[in-house]
């Protein structure tokens, strides 16, 4: 639990409130915040709902004592804030929810000018026609002009400021009449009546942010919790004084280059991620600090410019590192991953580690990805980065850890995109370099298959629909069993159908080394040669092949003591 002081409130505002500390900074727009895209329309229709008193909805900020990166300009109109003053504020208030419309107020109130369309000097002003009720902007004040005195159309930003005399002057104008009292004692009401409920949440760490954001954002935008990490971190250059820029998503998109040109499947590594391998490098590189850098959304939040500015190259080394361990060992991208912490743990190992001990790497990344335990909590984490890996570079003597492998627990595995074991088993499959049954020289391995999900494009060995039509299987053979998942090309896929293996393997055994194929994928050759098929067959076929892929994964890990139970 977090040890910040929850609190939750709200005040009513009136608009003046509201643009006066859009003003004064006491409100601020986060760069994760998209740009200003309401349309005059849009801003022409809020002020409408005012004028009738509609509710427009509540403004909702973030107070923190953690400075983010704010826009300076939204729809080409500049806010007045000098970015070295905000930054001297012990605490700083975000706008979540709101941005749109808060922006809305304080252009057309204040006045600035922004690209529409193809107008790039469109001005903001908003101003009211007392002679219909209606608002309308600067630059359609030439037509109103013609037919009504000029002295009935009033700016926005005049309203408040009007004198006590005000009434008494404008009556006088020829063309007065009732109508244009009651609209222009209208629309001074809403700037003394009309109320904003403007609702402050603070003692909130980012991943709840994160998620209150993405929950109450009416333009269903995510927020990511590498969002605020950018905002924070953010520094402008400023070549007067000497001061180079710095921004996190150049760093992060450069380390992406040699993937995304080598077409390496970690390309789509989640940024969050990189950024947590990052933490645990620093870690790892300053015990002192070991309590204040890690993984967790509060310890991300430690994380300063000059952290990345200093550490950044070496760190980048070990993640690509990190990369080329997990691709030699066949893992076939993030997506393949049972456990994302694995990938993290790996980092840390590599880290400054002139001699990594790579082998046992591998067997600790099996063992625990098969392993009965969960591994997707910090706690679990840091646990073997320092008291197993540590200890290992310190030359001590460390076990990996025991495993059972249950063929019972194989078996009544059925494929699930979020379930560990599942994505165990297929990383397995795929690490053995599956070959196409039709084209041994085929890339199996392509994105459709690799691509995981809640459907995807993997091949049943025997296949669904010739299992459906087989009344008397056992209760244990369930046909989307783990150990009736192969990686086929498409093509072969199509081409196998809902044929009965016995028969489509005919197809394929006079394919050169078809022994070696079938192996490739721990498939067992004894049931492709039989003369018919019984509905035994099956469930004997998936007892088989859980032994066989049991005894492969025992095979993969010489070191650790590995027990194959039923």
């Amino acid at each position: 639990m977090s040890n910040l002081q929850r609190d939750i409130s709200s005040e009513p505002l009136k608009i003046t409130e509201v643009i006066d500390r859009l003003q004064k900074d006491e409100f601020l727009i986060p760069t994760f915040q998209r740009d200003f895209v309401w349309r005059p329309e849009n801003i022409r229709k809020l002020w409408e709902s005012i004028y009738r008193f509609y509710p427009i909805g509540s403004l909702l900020y973030w107070e923190t004592d953690s400075y983010l990166h704010t826009h300076r300009k939204l729809g080409g109109f500049a806010f007045p804030h000098d970015e070295d003053t905000v930054k001297k504020f012990k605490e700083w208030k975000y706008i979540l929810d709101g941005q749109q419309r808060a922006t809305s107020l304080l252009v057309s109130f204040l006045g600035g000018k922004g690209r529409v369309e193809d107008n790039e000097h469109f001005d903001y002003t908003m101003s009211f026609d007392a002679t219909k009720g209606q608002f309308f902007f600067a630059g359609e004040l030439a037509d109103p002009k013609k037919a009504v005195d000029a002295r009935f159309l009033v700016r926005l930003r005049d309203v408040p400021k009007w004198p006590f005399s005000f009434y008494k002057e404008i009556s006088a104008v020829p063309g007065f009449n009732s109508t244009i009292e009651h609209n222009l004692q209208q629309l001074s009401k809403i700037f003394t009546d009309y109320k904003i409920a403007v609702v402050r949440i603070k003692g909130v760490e980012v991943s709840e942010v994160c998620e209150i954001f993405e929950r109450i954002n009416q333009e269903g935008k995510k927020l990511h919790p590498v969002d605020i990490i950018v905002a924070r971190t953010y520094r402008p250059e400023k070549p007067t004084d000497g001061q180079k820029g710095f921004y996190l998503r150049d760093n992060l998109a450069d380390l992406r280059e040699p993937l995304v040109e080598g077409a390496n499947r970690f390309k789509d590594i989640d940024d969050l991620n990189l950024i947590q391998m990052f933490a645990l490098c620093l870690r790892k590189q300053d015990a002192s600090k070991r309590s204040g850098y890690g993984i967790t959304p509060a310890a991300l939040d430690n994380l300063k410019t000059a952290d990345f500015e200093a550490h950044w190259n070496d760190a980048r080394k070990t993640i690509l590192e990190t990369v080329k361990l997990l691709s030699d060992t066949r893992v076939h991208g993030p997506d393949m991953l049972p456990y994302i912490y694995l990938m993290l743990t790996l980092s840390y190992y590599l880290h400054a580690n002139k001699k990594p001990d790579r082998p046992l790497a591998r067997q600790w990344f099996w063992r625990t990805a098969f392993g009965v335990d969960d591994f997707r909590s910090s706690t679990e984490l840091y646990a073997a980065c320092e008291d197993f890996f540590g200890r290992i570079e310190k030359g001590e003597r460390i076990n990996i850890l025991p495993l059972v492998i249950s063929r019972k627990k194989l078996i009544q595995s059925s494929y699930n995109y979020r379930n560990a074991l599942s994505r165990a088993v297929l990383t397995f499959l795929a690490s053995q370099n599956p070959r196409d049954f039709s084209d041994p020289q085929a890339e199996v391995l392509d994105n459709v298959y690799l691509l995981l999900s809640q459907a995807p494009n993997l091949h049943h060995i025997y296949p669904l629909n010739f299992l459906k039509g087989v009344h008397s299987l056992s209760k244990d053979a369930d046909p989307n069993s783990l150990m009736n998942i192969c990686f086929l090309r498409a093509l072969t896929n199509i081409k196998i159908g809902d044929k009965n293996p016995l028969t489509y393997f005919q197809d394929f055994k006079n394919q050169p080394g078809f022994d070696g194929i079938l192996e490739s994928h721990l498939i067992p050759s004894e049931f492709i040669e039989r003369d018919e098929f019984a509905p035994t067959d099956y469930e004997e076929f998936l007892n088989v092949r859980a032994g066989l892929f049991a005894q492969r994964l025992k095979q993969w890990l010489p070191d650790v003591e590995v027990t194959i139970t039923e």
